[in-house]
């Protein structure tokens, strides 16, 4: 037998989610009849209720345009990070490199990223990146930036 542990975040998801589906049922039906007409829209589900990662912040302080540079990511997130994707591609749109980043060890919201290819100086370089939660919720940003 799996033991799942679902965190305080997800218990009020599903209990918002039994309210919603019960309200429904209680307005459309009524003895089993559904009514004809109904201008009124019974469930809204809020925007709030399972909201996707963001990327705060990609930092290329550190990004000279050499292998091993670091870029920094700061995230937030309800429900944790799963995945976060990087991708650094030239001003012309052509990939670089591509790769996933790493979350520190003593904060998840804080990623690194190793550069893995040379790029030369004066290059206009966009960095895009992706994070996927545990729910497939996706958030993404992209950055500009010159390597010096």
């Amino acid at each position: 037998m799996t033991k799942v542990i679902l965190s305080p975040s997800v218990l009020n998801y599903r209990k918002e989610m039994a309210e919603a589906v019960s309200d429904t049922v209680k307005a459309n039906f009524i003895d089993g009849v559904k009514p004809f007409v109904t201008e009124e829209r019974i469930l809204t589900i809020s925007p709030e209720l399972l909201p996707s990662p963001k990327i705060e912040v990609i930092e290329l302080t550190n990004y000279q345009g050499k292998v091993g540079d670091l870029i920094f990511l700061l995230t937030s997130t309800d429900f944790g990070i799963w995945k976060l994707h990087v991708v650094i591609s030239d001003d012309q749109g052509n990939v670089v490199e591509s790769g996933d980043a790493t979350p520190f060890d003593y904060d998840p919201d804080c990623w690194e990223y190793i550069v893995t290819t040379d790029v030369p100086s004066g290059t206009s370089v966009i960095v895009y990146a992706t994070a996927t939660d545990g729910f497939w919720g996706v958030g993404a940003l992209r950055t500009r930036g010159t390597i010096p």
